[in-house]
């Protein structure tokens, strides 16, 4: 009797978690979109303290009522079914052929309930192409790759100011037609005319707007680690040791990196937890950044130790903060890079502050509009100040939203998503009117020269320096070759760039 009691109890847990997973299989393209297992896997790596809870109430409304709801009948069942055993037993009833082959049936279609959620979990989160990956290597590293580290980079006499603004999941698909994006009406209009008064490299061919973001880039500090230096952040399973607060993609070598070793502060400020997905990591061991983030802020007493909306504070503080370190910044007479990330427009609808309109009926659109007009008012605030003239702005969106829900009809119609991006006040201009066609990892080579810095390449890390003529890997290779290739394994990153094992 105890063991069928126990085969009872492991058949209602397999087929929990096989439920489960079929579940997940669903939500996670609903609400995800076509993300990469390696970004699974990086988030399993990680600390995800200070993370927005709404994820997680979607995960538990959606992927377990049915699972718990269908396995509480089964154990129901398994329950009357033991009763009703036992009795017959005691009346000496009790048919053992019977009973065993209903065993082996019930058993079998718990496990075929537990297979069919692994199978379709399995494809879901891309667990299939990530084998596919690890077992057909790329060579795009040693075709293309410049190592940051090996280049000789001169700057001017008078070292000029970096200000790099991360906008959450901020897209030229917001702008309207005209401009490129996807709508009537542009819900970024603020930041349609930023960019169309300042530098991006469409050359004016407003379908060839914004840039395009490869899978391995497609999350925040991703995005940031892309961006930064040249590189995806591809994560094999049993690299944790790598990603830690001891040791960060040892071997890139970013723009943090060179700017600190030129004598620049750098600072990065954002309204969450920089711990969470080990951006504070990334962060203080590529440039020795001081971070100031959601609990800097209550350190400072700029918020109360028992204040949180969103994932932290709001963006609405976020700028008036910005404001006071970049007074403190420019007054230490020293050359500073400050860089700093939103996070209202964060996915599941994002977070609407108390100066946010109804201007459009639905959540998200109204709070994509409220981040435009109030990262261009900061942008204005900058340029009223003394040290603006020696100042370069650098504004990008991080990734693409993963409001998958918000965007399909958008995804249905064909239409090509790209990321927000502009140069402002840069020290130099583009040698070729050419429209470039571009990714993440080109912001990273354009940044340092839009500094008046030169150096001995077109090329660092896989980006190149869109104030050359030579062509971006997204020109020579097509988006989606070359976004593969980034997506497969390689030895040479695995070796050179995530361990950091010195060349020969």
């Amino acid at each position: 009797m105890k063991r069928r009691r126990w085969i009872s109890i492991l058949s209602v847990i397999v087929v929990f978690i096989g439920l489960v997973l079929w579940k997940v299989a669903k939500w996670v393209p609903q609400s995800f979109g076509d993300i990469p297992f390696e970004q699974v896997l990086f988030h399993v790596m990680v600390p995800m303290k200070g993370t927005d809870t709404s994820v997680f109430d979607q995960f538990v409304s959606y992927c377990l009522p049915t699972p718990l709801a269908i396995s509480g009948i089964l154990l129901v069942c398994f329950i009357i079914k033991d009763w009703k055993l036992t009795l017959d037993i005691k009346n000496g009833e009790f048919k053992h052929v019977r009973n065993n082959i209903l065993i082996i049936l019930t058993t079998a279609c718990c496990l075929f309930v537990y297979g069919f959620g692994l199978v379709d979990c399995i494809y879901a989160v891309g667990i299939d192409d990530y084998w596919y990956n690890i077992k057909h290597p790329s060579t795009i590293y040693e075709n293309y790759y410049v190592d940051p580290a090996s280049v000789t980079y001169t700057f001017p006499e008078k070292k000029r100011n970096l200000i790099y603004i991360f906008l959450e999941s901020m897209e030229t698909t917001y702008e309207d037609k005209e401009n490129g994006g996807a709508f009537e009406e542009s819900l970024i209009p603020e930041l349609t005319l930023l960019a169309n008064q300042n530098l991006t490299f469409d050359n004016g061919d407003k379908s060839n707007n914004g840039f395009l973001v490869p899978a391995m880039s497609g999350w925040t500090a991703a995005a940031m680690v892309g961006q930064t230096s040249g590189v995806p952040l591809n994560t094999p399973a049993g690299a944790n040791g790598y990603l830690s607060d001891t040791s960060f993609l040892p071997g890139a070598y970013t723009l943090g990196d060179i700017l600190a070793a030129n004598g620049y502060q750098n600072e990065l400020l954002l309204g969450s937890d920089a711990e969470f997905g080990g951006r504070e990591y990334y962060f203080k061991l590529h440039g020795n950044y001081n971070i100031v983030d959601y609990k800097k802020a209550i350190e400072n007493g700029w918020i109360d130790k028992d204040y949180r909306v969103w994932w932290g504070y709001e963006d609405l503080k976020l700028f008036d903060y910005a404001k006071i370190e970049l007074t403190k910044l420019a007054e230490s007479g020293q050359p500073f890079n400050f860089n700093m990330l939103t996070a209202d427009t964060h996915f599941v609808g994002g977070y609407p502050c108390s100066e946010c309109e109804d201007l459009y009926g639905d959540q998200y659109s109204n709070v994509i509009r409220c981040s435009s007009k109030h990262v261009t008012e900061l942008v204005k605030w900058i340029q009223e100040q003394e040290w603006y003239d020696n100042t370069t702005i650098v504004i990008a969106g991080d990734h693409k939203s993963m409001d998958n829900e918000w965007f399909k009809d958008i995804e249905d119609s064909g239409y090509n998503r790209k990321c927000y991006y502009t140069f402002i006040n840069s020290a130099i201009t583009p040698t070729t009117q050419k429209s470039r066609k571009i990714s993440t990892y080109d912001l990273f080579p354009t940044t340092v020269a839009s500094l008046g810095i030169t150096f001995d390449s077109d090329r660092l890390g896989l980006g190149t320096n869109l104030f050359t003529e030579t062509s971006t890997l997204v020109e020579i290779m097509g988006f989606k070759k070359m976004d593969k290739q980034i997506t497969q394994h390689s030895n040479y990153y695995d070796k050179y760039i995530l361990y950091g094992k010195r060349k020969d």
